[in-house]
């Protein structure tokens, strides 16, 4: 990890705008702040208006710290007369002030270029484009993540040709867009809140995500999955379509896989624990779901997407129904023989009909009663079990789109105790709990989310959010203050500016 104290003696001007004090964290995140200091521990403090905030050193890649004058202390009497000389320490020597201040300029232009580099490559009209074998890619996210992206993507290329046997033929290159983050990809992609990215079906194919640093693992999913729509894109004959159900199934099976950056392999096979976490809710309440009904879904729901996961998970994991239901997905996918009809979700192609697909489906796997096979599905997906704290992270996401914010709760709590480091856990959890009015509980969990994510402005809101429905004048007081720190630290998130103002026009 590159660590550089950046001091200038003097007021350094690039470019008609004056050097500000700026973070560079290892994951990419660029910060300019108004006040940068180091402290003994190593660690950094930020000076804004309304508060402090620490920044422990093991997120930062590299910082610039602008300092006006130079003079050096002498700790003692052999330094007084080093210093009477006009001799300063840097970096374990003892040379001239002007060595100094020449050295230290020059390293700040470099650093200073550097890191405007880094800013200037966030705008989407300054992306890299750059191109593989099979993909051409536009991104802001920092160059190498966006190489790495770039393996993985190959990577799975390669997997899913000898796995489907497909072919770009004549259709070129996919147009992969990947956005620095979610403000830009909703903004620049046109695209809906919630929405985690996209493919483009309809020629010229195109693939849209966007970097989700606190949880890189989501990441792995949206552009697995998104990618394995493109896969099936090419498998699938023209104007046909999978049925739902077998489309976003194997999206999610595939959406699971692990990539490794140093092997430059993908494994595939995973569990999607979160989705697992909401089907085990499920069957406890008694809601399962048929096979026939699945099978004739023109769009499958939330749940759907995780039962038609665990279908895949444990067709595709078995030796005996592996390559019978991939002799399943190609006959649907390219053969004539099938009988089809208008797919409802998009008249302009078509499906097998459901009916005949399901009858296929029985013959082609050797499945002499579905009755049967259902409830084996159903044992098996009850043998599966979860581990993991990004599982409860997951599940209690999901909750909080099928609005059942108590068990949201007991599955973010799950996963802190399980040792979750990704902020998103806090912030969810926190934002439950405000909703559920417990206001203490939910400024704890932020507090240790700030530990994690010191210079997430969320964090803060939400801080200033729960203070001020807490009891006294002196909360209050302090809630307005985190609120003001969150708009100072990220005054030109509009997202946080409209959470901050409806938060206000509802008197929260």
């Amino acid at each position: 990890m590159q660590r550089c104290v950046l001091a200038l003696t003097l007021a350094l001007v690039l470019g008609g705008a004056a050097v500000a004090d700026s973070l560079l964290y290892n994951d990419g995140r660029f910060y300019e702040v108004p006040k940068l200091e180091q402290g003994s521990d190593g660690n950094f403090i930020v000076r804004y208006e309304h508060g402090s905030i620490v920044v422990p050193a093991d997120l930062v890649k590299e910082f610039f710290i602008l300092q006006v004058g130079g003079e050096y202390t002498p700790r003692n009497e052999d330094e007084k007369e080093k210093v009477a000389k006009g001799l300063v320490p840097y970096e374990g020597r003892w040379i001239h002030s002007t060595h100094r201040d020449r050295l230290i300029s020059e390293m700040n232009l470099k650093r200073k270029e550097a890191m405007a580099e880094l800013k200037a490559h966030q705008i989407w009209r300054n992306r890299y484009k750059k191109s593989t074998k099979h993909f051409a890619f536009e991104y802001t996210v920092p160059d190498e993540v966006g190489e790495t992206y770039m393996d993985m993507f190959e990577a799975f290329y390669g997997f899913a040709k000898k796995e489907w046997r497909i072919s770009q033929g004549n259709t070129g290159k996919l147009k992969v867009c990947f956005y620095n983050n979610k403000r830009d990809f909703e903004r620049i992609g046109n695209v809906p809140r919630g929405v985690l990215g996209y493919f483009k079906f309809v020629a010229p194919y195109e693939l849209n995500v966007f970097y989700e640093r606190r949880d890189e693992k989501l990441t792995l999913d949206v552009v697995f999955h998104e990618a394995n729509h493109y896969i099936m894109r090419l498998f699938v004959k023209p104007k046909f379509t999978l049925p739902p159900w077998a489309s976003e199934g194997l999206a999610e099976y595939y959406g699971a896989s692990d990539w490794d950056p140093v092997t430059k392999k993908m494994t595939v096979g995973r569990l999607q624990e979160g989705r697992l976490i909401n089907l085990t809710d499920e069957m406890d309440g008694g809601k399962m779901q048929s096979l026939r009904g699945l099978f004739g879904e023109v769009r499958v729901s939330a749940i759907q997407y995780a039962w038609s996961w665990s279908l895949h998970h444990m067709l595709l994991e078995s030796k005996k129904y592996k390559n019978k239901y991939k002799k399943f997905v190609t006959t649907v996918a390219r053969s004539n023989s099938v009988k089809r009809e208008p797919w409802p979700g998009n008249p302009n192609y078509l499906w097998p009909v459901p009916t005949l697909a399901t009858a296929l489906f029985q013959r082609t796997l050797g499945i002499k009663d579905l009755d049967a096979f259902e409830q084996q599905w159903y044992d098996y997906i009850r043998s599966l079990k979860v581990e993991s704290d990004r599982g409860y992270h997951r599940a209690g996401t999901f909750c909080i789109r099928y609005d059942r914010p108590v068990r949201a709760c007991l599955y973010f709590k799950k996963a802190l105790e399980l040792g979750s480091k990704n902020p998103s856990t806090f912030e969810e959890y926190a934002r439950v709990l405000i909703r559920r009015s417990k206001y203490t509980e939910a400024a704890d969990v932020l507090t240790s989310g700030t530990k994690i994510d010191p210079l997430n402005p969320y964090f803060y809101y939400q801080m200033g959010q729960a203070h001020r429905r807490m009891d006294g004048e002196k909360n209050k007081e302090l809630g307005q203050r985190y609120i003001d720190l969150a708009r100072e630290m990220s005054p030109d998130d509009s997202r946080l500016a409209m959470d901050i103002n409806i938060s206000f026009d509802s008197g929260n």
